[in-house]
């Protein structure tokens, strides 16, 4: 490699030409944020989810989310899955192609990552810009031909055609001006092209094993045409769903053997089938979790299929709770004693929490209080106090007062809990602060007889309670900037998941908590 790099081992480089020294040193997966362009507005992450009924025993809670967009794939990401590291292993073919300013196709080089010193040597001219793209599939095979012939060959018309749609999609490109008197680097940092969609299976709340599985995705072809002036494809051959292999059937959490990279142009038409899978003594077939799946070329997807026992009461980690839409809630507010009824005829103070504010670990008000106490902070908490992760992959934060496997609810945990309820009212709808009458009733829309009651006890807007008697609010665990922090609003006439009105002082304000169970698909590792 020094011999290499040393502008006097090559006559050619007195003579007014340029050494290129190739390598690869990473590659990373696209964001949601980028490919959706919405730089300009805080990224708030798609999860997909839903929920389909196997028997009058278990449900399949199915959820898709992108990786984290803040944490992207890398060689130097020591955390990452085998499955990705394998996509840049060493003995991967790539090909370097090199176009002049006006376009004209100049060169070409085929490498092998580890092996580059083995491919001829290429020299450039010295004061030239030259455009440089760089394709790989993640294969030990060869690249196929690049058409057309290098004499009518432009980057404009430039393509390679692929037989085989599951292998991965690399591309970079880079504008540098070849200089006689320096190494020119051309260190290639590879995006993905191409969706990839990990899978994973988790039967723990059944206690039974997970004993075979297949399924597939589609739409997805069997080829590819690659266009080399931007690194996207079309699919060509035939129409042939991606199978999806899994490993470790026998356990009860088994993820897929393949890389799933699909071959398909950003739709929102993606289907995921189980062929067939079985759990314990249960074999079921033809069950499609997902029909309109929305995928983006270059993301990477985590797609967790959960089978849950039906909505009902439970004791989790020794704190009465609920499972509602495969999700197990707390039956009360943090600060509520936990023996009582968690759902009687009339509300009363005795089921109205403490009140936190964002970020904070301790309360600030319990719930018959008017005005804060001595714990008030008049200043902001860091926005990860309660979620060191993210919302798709949230890491309980150092400030979360939850008990001992649980957790305070993120955005979306929060929605997935409207989404499986019937919100009624009672008692008193009516701003007082002596009102405790007033309660959201959240009845599960799978068993009626599995409700969560949240006391209607409003909130401190800085020192002083508001709209206690006519508001229901939780807080979520992450926030959509520094003045606007998540949080569950149910108003007599209405239920949602928002913000409140943007402000400096959004953070300072204090709601109830309620705690939802930290799933162990939490700690699987992401691919």
């Amino acid at each position: 490699m020094i011999t290499a790099c040393n502008k006097s081992s090559d006559s050619r480089i007195s003579q007014g030409q340029g050494l290129i020294n190739v390598s690869v040193s990473d590659a990373i997966f696209e964001s949601e944020q980028s490919i959706g362009n919405r730089a300009v507005t805080t990224y708030e992450p798609t999860i997909q989810r839903n929920t389909i009924e196997l028997n009058k025993d278990f449900l399949m809670v199915a959820e898709l989310r992108p990786e984290d967009t803040t944490s992207p794939s890398s060689l130097k990401d020591g955390s990452r899955a085998e499955s990705d590291t394998a996509a840049l292993g060493n003995n991967i073919q790539y090909r370097v192609l090199v176009y002049d300013q006006a376009g004209a196709f100049v060169t070409e080089r085929d490498y092998v990552r580890g092996q580059e010193a083995s491919t001829e040597t290429l020299f450039l001219e010295n004061g030239t810009t030259y455009s440089f793209v760089a394709i790989s599939l993640g294969l030990t095979s060869a690249i196929p031909a690049t058409t057309p012939a290098a004499a009518t060959r432009t980057l404009t018309n430039s393509q390679i055609v692929v037989t085989g749609g599951i292998s991965a999609l690399m591309y970079y490109q880079q504008t540098m001006t070849v200089s006689d008197n320096a190494i020119n680097r051309l260190d290639i940092i590879f995006k993905h092209r191409k969706p990839l969609i990990a899978v994973t299976i988790n039967s723990q709340q059944t206690g039974y094993n997970v004993t075979a599985a297949s399924g597939l995705f589609a739409p997805h072809n069997n080829g590819m045409t690659v266009n080399l002036t931007d690194g996207s494809h079309t699919q060509s051959g035939t129409a042939q769903p991606a199978a999806v292999e899994f490993n470790t059937v026998g356990s009860q959490i088994i993820t897929n053997t393949s890389n799933n990279y699909i071959n398909s142009v950003s739709n929102s038409a993606t289907s995921f089938t189980l062929n067939s899978i079985t759990i314990g003594p249960l074999t079921l077939s033809n069950l499609t979790p997902f029909t309109t799946l929305t995928v983006a070329p270059g993301v990477r997807y985590n797609l967790i299929l959960n089978i849950v026992p039906r909505d009902e009461y439970l004791t989790h980690e020794g704190v009465p709770s609920a499972r509602i839409n495969g999700r197990i809630w707390a039956l009360h507010n943090m600060g509520v004693t936990n023996t009582l009824d968690h759902n009687p005829t009339t509300i009363t103070s005795a089921l109205h929490g403490n009140y936190y504010q964002f970020g904070r670990n301790i309360n600030v008000a319990v719930g018959t209080s008017t005005t804060t106490n001595s714990n008030y902070n008049g200043n902001n908490a860091s926005i990860t106090n309660w979620n060191r992760g993210t919302e798709a992959a949230p890491v309980k934060g150092v400030n979360d007062v939850c008990p001992a496997g649980f957790r305070i609810p993120t955005r979306a945990n929060l929605q997935e809990l409207l989404d499986g309820v019937v919100v009624t009212r009672r008692g008193n709808w009516s701003e007082s602060n002596t009102n405790y009458s007033a309660a959201a009733v959240l009845t599960s829309r799978r068993n009626a007889n599995v409700v969560l009651t949240l006391p209607a006890q409003g909130y401190f807007l800085t020192n002083n309670v508001s709209n206690r008697g006519n508001e229901a609010a939780l807080y979520a665990s992450n926030a959509l900037s520094t003045s606007a922090p998540y949080r569950l609003l149910i108003t007599s006439t209405n239920a949602s998941v928002g913000t409140p009105d943007a402000s400096n002082t959004a953070f300072l304000q204090s709601r109830p908590l309620r705690c939802t169970a930290i799933p162990l698909t939490e700690n699987i590792p992401r691919s």
